[in-house]
């Protein structure tokens, strides 16, 4: 009769050498070290409208949900949500922004594809243009332009409320209507 101890014997060692320990490994190996801890900076929370520091703004910037910030022309941040109509002070600052530049399409246009990038907003200009009639007489009048899709052209008025008006059910009518701020430029 044989005694199956030698083979058994063999084969443990065997499977001991193949998975890399030894004895004097793990004798010798030194403990692995804590993972060092990482502070998680606090959430960021407001309301649209509450002034940041620019750290703050930073840290937002960086956090999951609606809550943004954007900065104003003066340096300093605010609290903006991109689910919520713009604080009244951002909108008139827009305003100002785009007023600021020629009142021609070009140069309008670019001005809101800018503020629609800081705000997180589609903008909707309702603006005064000099244009003139079927019959060559200049005449003053409210127009409206976005680089939205689907957005209908050629709204106009004698007023931006007659504009605000016929735009209105277009942006209810979208999928997502507060990712749209309207804004009037007096100029």
């Amino acid at each position: 009769m044989t005694s199956r101890a030698p083979a058994l014997a063999s084969l443990a060692l065997a499977a001991l050498l193949l998975s890399g320990c030894t004895a004097t490994q793990s004798q010798t190996a030194e403990p692995t070290p804590a993972p060092e801890e990482t502070q998680i900076p606090e959430e960021i929370t407001g309301q649209p409208g509450d002034p940041l520091t620019a750290e703050e703004a930073k840290q937002l910037n960086g956090q999951r949900g609606t809550l943004r910030p954007y900065e104003k022309s003066d340096g300093s941040y605010v609290i903006i949500d991109v689910k919520q109509p713009l604080p009244e002070p951002v909108k008139q600052e827009v305003a100002e922004s785009i007023g600021s530049v020629e009142n021609t399409v070009g140069s309008s246009g670019q001005k809101i594809l800018e503020e629609s990038a800081s705000t997180g907003k589609t903008i909707i200009l309702v603006r005064q243009l000099q244009t003139s009639n079927d019959a060559g007489q200049n005449i003053t009048t409210w127009a409206s332009m976005c680089d939205a899709r689907g957005f209908p052209l050629g709204i106009q008025g004698g007023s931006a409320e007659a504009v605000i008006a016929q735009i209105q059910p277009w942006v209810d009518s979208q999928r997502d209507p507060g990712q749209y701020e309207i804004i009037v430029v007096n100029n």
